[in-house]
């Protein structure tokens, strides 16, 4: 009589994992690694998006300062739509007595560094009152995802 030792026997119970048992697993674990993937992309795409519009709001408050700061000849900050060229622009001197006109061209360089190109910024007089010059400036961009966005503020400085 002879037996055959690598056989188990009939009424053994099963043990391990059967083949189907380990994909479903595979699946629910690339689906959920998938889905944590996609979380930190968007978390990263707010992330920046939420730097941006801070960056944004810096550049807004520069000029308001540059304005207050040389409020004698506040008419002269008036700039209407200035489109972001693909070139640098230049003529800023930090050096010199605050104007308006060197103050919109140090603003405009800042505007290039921080924008990106075809966006839009603009600054102008808003009227209506007797007692403050009244502002409004605001910048356009386009984000990555083609969405249009605009920051504006209004700058009002007592007469």
């Amino acid at each position: 009589m002879t037996f055959n030792t690598n056989s188990a026997p009939l009424n053994a119970p099963a043990r391990g994992f059967s083949l189907i048992e380990v994909l479903v697993t595979l699946l629910i674990l690339a689906v959920g690694l998938m889905s944590i993937a996609a979380l930190q992309f968007k978390g990263l795409q707010y992330s920046n998006d939420a730097y941006m519009r801070s960056s944004y709001n810096i550049l807004v408050y520069d000029i308001m300062d540059r304005m207050r700061n040389n409020s004698g000849s506040i008419a002269g900050y008036k700039m209407s739509s200035y489109t972001i060229p693909a070139t640098a622009p230049s003529g800023c001197r930090e050096d010199t007595k605050p104007t308006a006109a060197n103050d919109l061209k140090c603003w405009q360089e800042q505007l290039y560094a921080h924008l990106p190109p075809g966006s839009e910024a603009e600054i102008k007089e808003r009227g209506g009152t007797t007692s403050y010059d009244a502002y409004d400036i605001s910048i356009t961009w386009t984000s990555r995802d083609g969405l249009q966005n605009e920051i504006k503020h209004t700058f009002a400085n007592p007469k």
